[in-house]
């Protein structure tokens, strides 16, 4: 077949990924969003649809076809013609943009590997008894505290905002700075009973003093309590009423949180998921305050 009639865009698969690289700096803001996010989804956008597309970057289909032709390729159709053509010229093998990756040495090998095991560990334990009771636990409390200390502070913060989009009455505790005032106990109308709130405790060795004294107190006053740690708490099956370990020793110079992080992933979407509409509502007025106050 000759060229002229070829089905193929102008550009290749790997020219696409090294044009959005190359063209990010300069794009609109729009664009700069899609074409992000097309080059850390680049293997994936076979699946895409214009419409699917701009829905998940939150640009407009128009914004979705402007850019591809920026970068030389023909609008959604020209894209899934390139990627059949690349796909039918090699064994799936992601491109980046640059060139063809570097081959990892065997520490980095060895790295990923264990990074992965542990990613398969975590979805596995995602469907065990003991990941039910900690996500129903967090769905059905009528409050909940999200606490993590040291290394872990940040994700634990991270975490309580993500949980608060999925569920209603979420709290980020810091007991440092507030000393537990949040559960000083009612004394009257109004405000938590203990017993209908649950606390969420994120720890890692070296694990702080803290932590077990925490889980200790929210016992003692019939508050609910989980545990996400790595594989080795050995005293949190003890204080907690359901635990799950994220294994973290990959061979890198600190220990890793890619489990930790994954876990608490698959918990606020397991959250979500037991909500009276699976989240939606809440995420889509999220979105929409977002929006009227243009943080993005």
């Amino acid at each position: 077949m000759s060229e002229g009639f070829a089905s193929y865009p102008t550009v290749s698969f790997a020219e696409l990924a090294e044009k959005i690289d190359a063209a990010l700096p300069d794009l609109p803001t729009q664009e700069a969003r899609l074409a992000q996010f097309m080059l850390l989804n680049i293997d994936k956008l076979a699946l895409e649809t214009g419409r699917t597309l701009a829905a998940k970057v939150g640009v407009s289909e128009v914004t979705v076809g402007r850019l591809l032709r920026r970068l030389g390729c023909d609008g959604m159709r020209g894209l899934k013609a390139m990627m059949r053509e690349q796909y039918s010229l090699s064994a799936g093998a992601r491109p980046m943009a640059g060139g063809e990756a570097p081959a990892m040495n065997d520490r980095l090998e060895r790295v990923l590997g264990a990074e992965i095991d542990a990613l398969h560990s975590i979805f596995q334990q995602a469907g065990s008894g003991a990941f039910r009771t900690l996500v129903g636990h967090l769905a059905e409390a009528r409050g909940v505290y999200v606490t993590g200390f040291q290394s872990v502070r940040g994700i634990a913060e991270d975490c309580a905002r993500r949980l608060a989009i999925a569920r209603p009455n979420v709290r980020y505790l810091s007991a440092h700075d507030s000393m537990l005032a949040e559960w000083l106990l009612p004394s009257g109308e109004g405000g938590d009973r203990p017993g209908d709130t649950c606390l969420l405790l994120i720890d890692v060795v070296p694990y702080a003093r803290e932590s077990q004294d925490l889980a200790r107190i929210a016992r003692d006053q019939g508050r609910r309590c989980v545990v996400v740690t790595d594989e080795y708490c050995h005293w949190a099956k003890d204080v907690a009423d359901a635990v799950l370990h994220a294994p973290s020793r990959s061979g890198l110079f600190l220990e890793s949180t890619v489990g930790i992080v994954s876990a608490l992933n698959l918990v606020v979407d397991g959250v979500a998921g037991l909500q009276e509409d699976g989240g939606r509502q809440r995420i889509d007025h999220w979105k929409l305050m977002a929006r009227d106050v243009r943080l993005f």
